[in-house]
């Protein structure tokens, strides 16, 4: 397998600045509903509704409540890869996701397509020494898709899961049905089953170091006193004048080395998440051993940047990202084939480099639909 180039601990030790990125700006959004079918519309758009303290102070989230009759998100959810992006993409062609230079060679006005999730994912890899991960890229019509594919040794973790691990797994499903409602200043109803596959996605554009991309994200909520018209939310300006926030739940620490490892392993994750999303607040619920949240802390991005500046630096994160997506770009130069997969492969136990392999033509990894190459050719 041919190495490129790109060493993730080579950019811990000499990375300084941070890289050029323009602010992220949201270009349009839609749902997911419970049987995992695309909308495009902004049904699912929750607004925060904390609770309100009991008389000692405290208040009582029992985060077990439901766990038996939950309904999770179903396994073949992974065989849509980045579908619901591309059906976006096709229902917006006309709303400025086209290219608008005649000379250039591309269809789309963007260098990349994926999904959030995908760019944290290599933004924390310098600071990653156990979980490697598989990224599979197809250049059509000049613009390069990127897909993350599950490892090995993930699908034998997620199949040997334990009880106790898919109720820490809940926990933050129930937490988010606690402290998100459907309309503004409404008690949430968290005596419903908590559906795991609901989604409310918005879509951002940002340009890292000269190369544009676009991507999309789950939301969590939004921070509003007023309800907004959930079927009209294809607004950019109106979405962009919104504040999300991101709800998290975490075990109360009990002792110095449990908070060094959150600041070491968990923030960073957190921070790159929403960092891509202009989040400034994360709402976080603190949970006892039994996972029973009594208090709820708003943490700042800032502040996690700040106290967190001994373990990770934001501007290595960044500028990995940035070298990924310009190696992958320049690898894949010459092609222009949908059916042709590049595979980028980091095995953090074996190789510090990124390496790849090359699929050539419609073959068992490749991803792009045939309906989407129609709409866009």
């Amino acid at each position: 397998m041919p190495q490129t180039d790109l060493n993730p601990e080579f950019s811990v030790n000499n990375t300084r600045a941070f890289p050029s990125l323009t602010q992220p700006k949201i270009v349009g959004s839609f749902s997911v509903d419970a049987d995992r079918r695309y909308i495009p519309t902004g049904d699912n758009l929750k607004y925060l509704s904390l609770p309100k303290p009991g008389p000692t102070g405290r208040i009582h989230l029992d985060l077990n409540e439901g766990f038996e009759v939950r309904q999770p998100k179903p396994a073949s959810a992974k065989d849509e890869q980045i579908d619901h992006l591309l059906r976006f993409i096709v229902d917006n062609l006309n709303r400025g996701l086209r290219e608008r230079d005649p000379e250039a060679d591309r269809t789309l006005g963007t260098d990349f397509v994926c999904f959030r999730g995908l760019l944290r994912m290599v933004m924390c890899t310098p600071y990653e020494r156990r979980t490697g991960w598989i990224i599979l890229a197809t250049r059509y019509r000049g613009t390069v898709y990127l897909c993350a594919k599950d490892t090995p040794e993930k699908i034998r973790e997620e199949a040997s899961q334990t009880e106790q691990q898919k109720r820490f797994c809940y926990y933050g499903f129930k937490f988010e049905q606690h402290v998100l409602s459907d309309e503004p200043d409404q008690k949430p109803d968290t005596s419903a089953p908590v559906i795991e596959s609901e989604e409310f996605c918005a879509m951002f554009s940002a340009t890292l170091e000269g190369n544009r991309v676009l991507y999309g994200a789950e939301m969590d909520g939004v921070f509003r006193t007023d309800p907004l018209d959930k079927r009209h939310l294809m607004d950019a300006a109106l979405l962009n004048r919104l504040e999300f926030v991101e709800v998290k739940v975490k075990r109360r620490e009990s002792n110095q080395r449990q908070v060094d490892n959150f600041y070491r392993f968990k923030t960073r994750n957190w921070w790159c998440q929403s960092f891509l999303v202009n989040i400034g607040r994360i709402f976080v619920g603190l949970r006892d051993d039994r996972g029973v949240v009594d208090e709820i802390r708003e943490m700042g991005l800032k502040e996690l940047d700040r106290d967190s500046r001994q373990y990770w630096s934001a501007s290595v994160c960044m500028a990995f990202c940035s070298q990924f997506l310009a190696m992958v770009k320049d690898t894949m130069a010459g092609v222009d084939c949908k059916g042709t997969v590049y595979r980028f492969e980091y095995d953090a136990n074996r190789c510090r480099n990124v390496a790849y392999q090359v699929f050539e033509g419609p073959n068992e990894e490749s991803f792009l639909p045939g309906w989407y190459c129609s709409e866009v050719k």
